[in-house]
């Protein structure tokens, strides 16, 4: 005989996942949802979904939570906030605006931050482009050993092995991580930017340069318009008075 008792919700304990309902939480309503969500966004280490947001709310739609985040958005952007919300890494998360980063490095200042040299760049561009790829994949196009930079790109959680590629030995392949994406501000792999996008950028500063040298005036010019005499040109002799004395 089926029974016609209602399953109850199962509420999550300490150390479990939360992606399941808590029968001791309300489900937040109206102008609750946004603050729940702001909260959720504040506390989070992780991007968070839509999805998972809604999950975390014990079912709230993923319309209302996406409202929610449309509110917030203008929020921080209307208003003058250290903040702003982003849409990286398949979700939603709450960082520090640019303009504040100098002030929130001198909290951290004890934070050593190892930068990205150019040959990790380098191999780290080639992976996120070609991935997935193999690191003699990788050392064939920059034409060196990246051992050393495919594992310092690891530890850092730049890249990761995705797979292996199927030929003698299944060498690894290599592939970026969700915290490339969260770092480089991508909501995607599909955002990187093209080829032609990335030439314009190197090509711009170039272009600027050159335009500042086509423009800028000429000694005889500057001196034009400073109303002094032009210096004369050191590869020319001066030139001779018209009224030389006559020989005696």
């Amino acid at each position: 005989m089926a029974s016609d008792a209602v399953e109850e919700p199962t509420a999550h304990k300490d150390g479990e996942d939360a992606d399941i309902l808590d029968p001791e939480l309300a489900i937040p309503r109206g102008e609750e949802v946004i603050a729940v969500t702001e909260a959720l966004l504040f506390a989070t280490t992780q991007p968070l979904s839509t999805k998972r947001l809604s999950i975390l709310m014990n079912g709230v739609p993923v319309e209302e939570v996406s409202d929610a985040i449309g509110i917030l958005r203008d929020r921080y952007e209307t208003h003058q906030c250290g903040l702003m919300l982003m849409e990286i890494a398949g979700g939603w998360q709450l960082a520090t605006r640019p303009t504040t980063s100098d002030w929130v490095l001198r909290l951290h200042k004890h934070r050593k931050k190892n930068p990205l040299t150019p040959s990790l760049m380098e191999s780290l561009a080639i992976i996120a482009y070609k991935q997935p790829i193999t690191r003699a994949d990788v050392e064939a196009i920059r034409g060196v050993d990246c051992g050393n930079a495919v594992r310092a790109l690891q530890d850092a959680g730049l890249c990761e092995v995705v797979g292996r590629k199927e030929v003698a030995g299944r060498p690894p392949l290599y592939g970026t991580t969700e915290t490339f994406l969260k770092i480089f501000g991508l909501r995607s792999i599909d955002e990187l930017p093209s080829a032609g996008e990335l030439r314009a950028v190197m090509e711009a500063p170039m272009k600027e340069s050159r335009g500042e040298q086509e423009s800028a005036p000429s000694g005889e010019e500057a001196a034009e318009e400073a109303g002094q005499p032009a210096e004369p040109d050191p590869g020319e002799s001066p030139a001779e008075p018209d009224d030389k004395p006559a020989p005696e």
